[in-house]
Order: C-alpha cells, then sequence, then structure tokens
C-alpha cells in the first residue's frame, strides 16, 4: 500500500466549515428509510463529522467515522458514542477496516477526488475494498457529482487540466459583460463552473465523445459497482451541488449567508414532493431559483448509488 502523500487535511485546507453549507444537504435524502437503524455503519471519510451526526440520531447499532488523514483531528461536533478512526485513506480500507464487519458504508461525496496516496481517481480500488468489509447483503450509498464539461468557445484546443481552464477562462472572461442576457448567463455560469474545480481540485476526466470535463461518468461508475460485485439498487439525481460564485471574496458574509442556504435546502430537500423522482426535478428548479435571487450559484448534479453486495 501506498504512503500518504499529502500531510493536509482536505476540509482545513479550504475552508470547508464555512463553504461546506453552501454546496450540499444531503442528510434525509442522501441515507434510505431505515437503512442505518441498528445496523453497524461506517462514514467513510467523515469529513466535518455532519452525516455521523445525523447517522447516530437515527439509533444505529455501532458507527465509525473515518478520515484518509493520519493526523486528522476529531471532529467537535461527533457524539461520544461514534470512534474516529484515522489513517483510512483509500489505500489502507482492506487494512484499517475488518473484514465483513459493516452492515452499511456510507461514502458521501468522496470516491470521485484523487485519494491521499496517489493523484490518481481509483473508484473500482475504493469500492473493492468496500466490498470486503461489508458483512453479505450488506449495503453502500455513495454520492458524486455528475460528471460536467466546460464548453470551448474557441475550439476543442488540446491541453493539460490547468491549460484548459485557463483557455475556457479567457473564453468567457470577455463575455461577463456582453449586452444579452443568455450570454452573460452562459459566461457567468461557466465562470462558476471554473471556480467549483478550482476550489474543489477536481481531477480532469475524459468525456464520452473524447472531450475533458470532470466529475464521474454515471454509467462508467455503475459498471464500477457491478464489476466489484455488487447489485445497484438505485441511481438517482438527489439534488444539485451549488456553489457561490465569487463568494470566497467575501469571507465575512459567508456563515450567515451558509446558513440561510442550508435552511432553504431543507425545507426543499425533505418536502415530499422532493423524494418523488417524477416530482423532483421541478422541486430542484424551485430551490435553486430561490437561492439565486439573493445568492449567485453554478449547480452540477449530484447522483447518488444504492448497492447490496451479493
Amino acid at each position: 500500500m501506498g504512503e500518504i502523500r499529502s500531510t493536509k487535511v482536505w476540509e482545513h485546507a479550504r475552508h470547508w466549515e464555512l463553504m461546506r453549507p453552501f454546496v450540499y444537504y444531503q442528510r434525509e435524502n442522501f441515507i434510505p428509510e431505515g437503512l442505518v437503524e441498528g445496523s453497524d455503519v461506517i462514514d467513510y471519510s467523515a469529513g466535518l463529522g455532519d452525516l455521523s451526526v445525523y447517522v447516530s440520531s437515527l439509533g444505529p447499532s455501532n458507527l465509525i467515522a473515518t478520515a484518509p488523514e493520519q493526523q486528522a483531528p476529531r471532529p467537535p461536533v461527533l457524539p461520544g458514542s461514534v470512534e474516529w478512526r484515522t489513517g483510512v485513506g483509500a489505500g489502507q480500507i482492506a487494512r484499517m477496516l475488518p473484514e465483513a464487519s459493516v452492515d452499511v458504508i456510507l461514502a458521501r461525496m468522496v470516491i470521485q477526488f484523487p485519494t491521499v496516496e496517489s493523484h490518481d481517481v481509483d473508484v473500482d480500488g475504493i469500492l473493492g475494498q468496500m466490498h470486503g468489509v461489508l458483512r453479505k447483503g450488506g449495503s453502500i450509498v455513495a454520492s458524486t457529482h455528475a460528471f460536467f464539461s466546460l464548453p470551448r468557445f474557441g475550439g476543442n484546443r488540446p491541453g493539460d487540466d490547468d491549460d484548459l481552464l485557463a483557455g475556457v477562462e479567457a473564453d468567457v472572461v470577455p463575455l461577463l459583460d456582453a449586452e444579452d442576457d443568455f450570454t452573460r448567463g452562459v459566461a457567468r455560469e461557466t465562470a462558476g463552473l471554473i471556480e467549483l474545480v478550482r476550489y474543489l481540485d477536481l481531477p480532469p476526466r475524459e468525456g464520452p465523445f473524447g472531450g475533458t470535463g470532470f466529475g464521474l461518468k454515471i454509467p462508467m461508475l455503475v459498471n464500477s459497482f457491478v464489476r466489484q460485485g455488487f447489485a445497484v439498487d438505485s441511481v438517482e439525481q438527489i439534488e444539485p451541488f451549488t456553489f457561490p460564485i465569487g463568494l470566497r471574496e467575501n469571507i465575512d458574509t459567508m456563515k450567515e449567508l451558509g446558513e440561510r442556504v442550508m435552511s432553504i435546502k431543507h425545507r426543499y430537500l425533505t418536502s415530499v414532493e422532493a423524494a418523488d423522482p417524477y416530482l423532483r426535478p421541478t422541486v430542484l428548479a424551485d430551490m435553486i431559483a430561490e437561492i439565486r435571487k439573493f445568492l449567485p450559484v453554478t449547480a452540477v448534479p449530484i447522483v447518488r448509488v444504492v448497492a447490496t453486495k451479493k
């Protein structure tokens, strides 16, 4: 197994405690009803611990929250009943977590990022090790950004991801002051996506037609689950990842605005209509529209996969 390549805790390096409320909700709408109650659960790469706090309130038999970095401090919000286990990087799952020891693994917004052991995304490696940690019939719930691309108005010029971002930026900056609303809106949305990619340090991915984009291609993700011995129960777009454009320049206002955004998301995403996949698109559109009344955001889909160990 590889050694940890970075000494920085991801969340601390990005002031994630301030940004987190803006970007996603993923509590009630992330965990299928009745899945964790009375179960042995792992919250993999638990970050700030907010999901573990919610899971703990549902009455699991046992809950372990993990961090990939060895030196990651225990989140102060975690209840005392939650075990905090560090050093559980993508290459260390099988070593740090006993085989066939849990009923549920939660992997919220983690598998699309490079591992702490390398600069590579290793979806199959992570899922394969998690398959071994789960008991037979156990479940994994994972979420990720769906794949999105950045338009090249000046043509699909080759280059690495830094060149791509710089090239797209050069294309759209002159259009931010365009006279017509449509062009100005597309330019602003694209500029927001560039900011999102840079903030999260998302690695570039090859798109279905050979172009470069970011996030996981969902058909390939589903195939990864199947290859690693899972039966896929459901695949859903549960909510948007809403990134506030330019907000980091006004850090003093972030806490209050973040609480406001999270309150709006709670209201929409816990509604009866949001639970219905046919009504959910309208709910999400209304939610984004309400947020955009006071805060410019760019949005990309978040996809949740629920799968069972065969």
